[in-house]
């Protein structure tokens, strides 16, 4: 019997039940488009959906497409081929692919992406920066690294580990951090992410889409900001999600094909 849409989402359930999520309060985790009964052979998993990924779905027959940034994230009032969301949904149903997206419950559950960042850091003794399920899932991850760095080598490591070239600091280079915080995404949008930092003893906040206000608050409050990317903060666990999922299918016998999108590139460069 043909795996389901369904049951594709039951494996991501799994280890990223939404329930770890903000779905009851901005976020929109879950089935984006499609029917939970439709029939899948390959999926295609991908950080953003967009027309280059769905594009690439057709020409290879997936099914699905499981993505870490909800292709709807707030309310619209129409889907039209007039704006580029309306002609993503409509290409999608056209051509019978259903969108799945694990979004904050990827990001806070215990071995999701903030995990894995904390991980390819070299970060010990993690736990969660605000957490609510248990001391491992919540928001954000604070560590300690094996010795004090300076912020400015500390920010190599950091542009080695996410293959990134444009890693940016706030604060003295020449400080020394032993403590890190790790926020994964736009957690440079707010001060109060950086007072959450400061509580936990960091001395040093690894997060991306750092405002300008947020970044004279933290200089002026005295811990360091290293600012990679938004995409390559969340990229780098893409690949991650897929093993998962390969693991959770051969578990339950799923005869699927589960892939990396290789359409998907970074908006910036």
């Amino acid at each position: 019997m043909a795996t389901t849409v369904g049951e594709v989402i039951a494996l991501l359930r799994d280890f990223a039940p939404e329930e770890c999520g903000y779905k009851e309060e901005y976020d929109n985790i879950g089935l984006i488009l499609g029917d939970e009964s439709r029939p899948v052979t390959r999926v295609i998993c991908c950080l953003d959906v967009t027309m280059s990924v769905i594009d690439e779905a057709i020409n290879t027959g997936a099914e699905l497409i499981i993505s870490h940034h909800p292709m709807i994230f707030y309310p619209i009032s129409r889907i039209n081929a007039g704006d580029i969301l309306g002609r993503k949904l409509l290409k999608a149903a056209e051509h019978g692919i259903a969108v799945y997206a694990a979004h904050t419950n990827l990001d806070f559950v215990r071995d999701g992406i903030n995990d894995y960042v904390a991980q390819l850091l070299g970060l010990h003794n993690v736990t969660s920066l605000s957490p609510y399920i248990d001391g491992e899932t919540g928001f954000g991850r604070v560590g300690d690294l094996a010795n004090k760095v300076y912020c400015s080598v500390f920010k190599g490591e950091v542009e080695a580990v996410l293959r990134d070239g444009y890693v940016r600091t706030v604060g003295e280079p020449y400080a020394q951090v032993k403590r890190v915080a790790v926020i994964n995404g736009a957690g440079g949008g707010d001060t109060k992410y950086v007072d959450m930092a400061i509580k936990a003893g960091a001395e040093c906040l690894v997060t991306a889409d750092v405002k300008h206000h947020v970044a004279v608050y933290a200089l002026e409050s005295g811990i360091t900001i290293i600012e990679p990317q938004h995409f390559t903060m969340e990229y780098c666990y893409m690949a991650r999600l897929v093993q998962n999922l390969k693991i959770e299918a051969k578990a339950r016998k799923a005869d699927i094909e589960i892939s990396l999108s290789q359409a998907e590139k970074n908006p910036r460069y």
